[in-house]
């Protein structure tokens, strides 16, 4: 420790001398040039081979235009396969003989150069990729390079991302773009703007997803590669279940209408198709899709989400820990301490750039002034060394235990994240839920106050029958989350075999209530619509009173009242309890709103409740805006007005409890 203080001590008083140097020396070349009345500037290479570039560099440049211009072209080609020899032998004629060329190639010389990078990272090694990273750094540096920083900054930034550093990564891919409107604002950011887009991806930031794209496709001299891309993830985002169906398929075909401009596809192809299956409904395609994806970490999500939609949960989980244990194989701690560790180095080298950007802006600037700085600057680094060296010891210590709770954090939260993913597959998120059928307006939405929680919402159509609940398990968290499980397949296993919305109930409560040892039980409204008659027959289980909207004869009018309805109690506590259902005669053209108490008692920050009055109210004043290119439905819009109205009520306070509700409306 004490070495490397006086090592950087000393270098820091040569850089001071050196500055003062150079301060003499160009205040002497401008004293010469003013004298002789000729211009003593001159212009070395970029690439720093310590020449004055002549007129026979710049007529070899020329020369060798056009095969570096061909060359360019197959890095691209190649940069999307895994031809993984063809591409590192293309990049590296193309360094050389950008090299060659000299300063009229400088940025296409770093360009290949941080593109091998990144291609060795994602195809190679990941080591490999780093220590390739730090080369380029290094050689931007002691080229002094502006450039060749930022090159670094971004293949870093990538870097970054794929080891799921997410918050590492959107800092350095904004240091990237802000330096690149900042000294280059002719070249395109597109690519640090997808970079981001990626790790929005990953964050499940959809909306911005799409604004990165949207920015990268706005910057000027896009490349067709890039494009392809920047509507790859407008397609990802889309896949989002708050977009439509149709949002995503414009998204899919512009895209498609894109790919054979080019002539070929980019290595997102298949995720996209993937997710265009996922979204339309195929799953078995999406399956086989997913399985023949190259690369480990995505194709085993993939599968596992397959899995999911197709009802097969215990291969879902299968495959989303093998993703996960693939996941930590990859990014080793190795791996992780060297990109931390470059980070740092790149984050230091750009502030020292900036700071000998601005002390050559002020060439007024006065030894004396330097002098005394360098000795303030010395005298307290050796104070700081002697006072702070037991200090940093602790804090080294205390650093190690930060980075192994860290550690266990992440991993349980990965855990958490999975566990809600399953939780979520187990509840359909596709709507409009029928598209085949016109009479049916159907919309539910479900946010847990945790990564898991205990609402639930199911809904099916067995021959003219359509089938819904709407449920809340009692606690919260991963107990609440197992309970919701059982609830819901039970549920579709006992409707399915035909029987009245009380014996439903009936049959629930007595396997919940057998072995029930914690009391865990379940409020549940179950309905039962006849599409033929439009009759509702329904049973509530102790849950909140649903809302009926009731169109009046002869008029537009919509009522909404608390529907005076039998309460019965929860499912699970009492193994013998008789339930006792309800009737509705004819709701065509009315709607029936249900909920669970995570949206009458959302709290704001005085911890007043939103209330039945003030839910009721909503209801009554939401009137659907009419010309719009993509309306929603009429339930689709009634339950985003109510998350609309309880986001502004609770002002920011913490959500206390799960909210889910579901609004069905037929013709």
């Amino acid at each position: 420790m004490k070495k490397n203080v006086f090592i950087m001590l000393r270098r820091l008083y040569v850089a001071a001398l050196t500055a003062v140097m150079a301060t003499l020396a160009v205040a002497a070349q401008t004293s010469d040039a003013g004298g002789n009345g000729r211009s003593s500037e001159r212009h070395p290479s970029s690439l720093g081979n310590g020449r004055v570039v002549t007129d026979e560099d710049k007529v070899n440049a020329t020369g060798g235009d056009d095969r570096i211009a061909q060359l360019e072209k197959e890095m691209y080609r190649y940069y999307s396969t895994s031809a993984i020899d063809s591409f590192m032998l293309i990049t590296d004629q193309l360094i050389e003989a950008c090299r060659e060329a000299g300063p009229s190639q400088e940025r296409l010389f770093y360009k290949a150069w941080s593109n091998q990078a990144i291609y060795s990272f994602n195809k190679v090694s990941r080591t490999r990729g780093l220590e390739l990273a730090h080369q380029i750094h290094d050689y931007a540096y002691q080229h002094d390079s502006k450039f060749g920083l930022y090159t670094s900054t971004y293949a870093l930034a990538t870097m970054s991302s794929s080891l799921r550093h997410f918050a590492q990564a959107e800092h350095e891919f904004t240091e990237a773009i802000n330096y690149q409107h900042r000294f280059f604002p002719d070249e395109s950011a597109a690519a640090p703007y997808l970079g981001m887009a990626k790790v929005y991806v990953n964050l499940h930031k959809p909306e911005k997803v799409l604004d990165c794209a949207r920015k990268a496709l706005a910057e000027p001299n896009v490349i067709m590669q890039h494009r392809l891309s920047a509507w790859t993830y407008i397609c990802i985002a889309y896949y989002d279940g708050q977009y439509s169906r149709d949002d995503f398929n414009r998204a899919y075909a512009e895209r498609e209408k894109l790919k054979r401009d080019i002539g070929h596809d980019d290595s997102f192809g298949p995720v996209v198709n993937f997710y265009h299956a996922m979204k339309n409904g195929r799953y078995n395609e999406a399956l086989n899709i997913a399985i023949n994806i190259k690369g480990g970490s995505d194709r085993l999500q993939f599968i596992s989400n397959a899995y999911a939609r197709l009802g097969d949960y215990r291969q879902a989980y299968l495959y989303q820990v093998r993703h996960k244990e693939y996941r930590d194989s990859v990014n080793t701690a190795e791996v992780q301490k060297m990109s931390y560790e470059y980070a740092a180095q790149i984050d230091v080298t750009r502030a020292e750039n900036e700071a000998k950007d601005l002390r050559l802006s002020k060439l007024d600037l006065q030894i004396q002034a330097t002098l005394v700085i360098i000795l303030i600057t010395l005298a307290f680094f050796i104070f700081y060394y002697f006072r702070r060296r037991k200090q940093m010891r602790e804090l080294r210590h205390a650093y190690n235990q930060l980075a192994d709770t860290t550690i266990a954090k992440e991993r349980i939260d990965s855990e958490l994240s999975i566990a809600r993913e399953i939780q979520m597959s187990m509840v359909p998120r596709t709507f409009p839920a029928f598209p085949d059928r016109r009479d049916i307006d159907l919309h539910a939405t479900i946010i847990p106050a945790r990564q898991v929680g205990g609402d639930l919402y199911d809904f099916f159509l067995q021959d003219d029958r359509l089938c819904f609940c709407v449920g809340d398990v009692s606690g919260k968290g991963i107990p609440a989350s197992l309970t919701m499980a059982v609830a819901v397949n039970l549920f579709r296993t006992v409707a399915k075999e035909g029987f009245p919305p009380e014996v439903i109930a009936a049959k629930l409560n007595e396997t919940m209530s057998a072995n029930n040892e914690n009391a865990v039980f379940v409020t549940m409204f179950i309905g039962i619509i006849d599409l033929k008659t439009g009759n509702l027959d329904y049973c509530n289980c102790g849950h909140n009173p649903p809302v009926y909207g009731e169109r009046r004869m002869h008029t537009t009018q919509t009522v909404f009242r608390l529907l005076d309805i039998e309460s019965n109690v929860p499912i699970g506590l009492w193994p013998d309890y008789t339930f006792v259902g309800g009737h509705l005669s004819d709701i065509r053209s009315s709607l029936l709103f249900v909920y669970t108490d995570g949206v009458n008692e959302a709290e704001n920050r005085m911890q007043e409740q939103f209330g039945e009055k003030r839910m009721l109210r909503v209801l009554r004043e939401s009137t659907q805006p009419f010309g719009e290119r993509t309306p929603k439905t009429r339930s689709h819009f009634l339950i985003d007005e109510m998350k609309y109205a309880l986001d502004a009520f609770v002002d920011g306070a913490e959500q206390s409890d799960d909210l889910t509700m579901l609004c069905v409306s037929i013709k």
